[in-house]
């Protein structure tokens, strides 16, 4: 369980990475807009899945 939680973790990480690469750019067309929604609402799923593993985690 100690892997998956690991792994889930760092793939929230990386959504908050990838937001702040964006911060200070210029980017045409709504594009910046579009990937920030894009990761925040990734960003809410992962933590949910992260909960739950944790939940699960301190079950066993």
């Amino acid at each position: 369980m100690s892997n998956v939680q690991t792994w889930v973790s760092a793939a929230l990480t990386d959504e908050t990475t990838c937001s702040e690469g964006f911060k200070g750019k210029t980017v045409k067309g709504g594009v910046k807009a579009a990937v920030r929604s894009r990761i925040v609402n990734i960003a809410q799923l992962t933590s949910n899945a992260l909960s739950l593993i944790n939940r699960i985690a301190d079950l066993h």
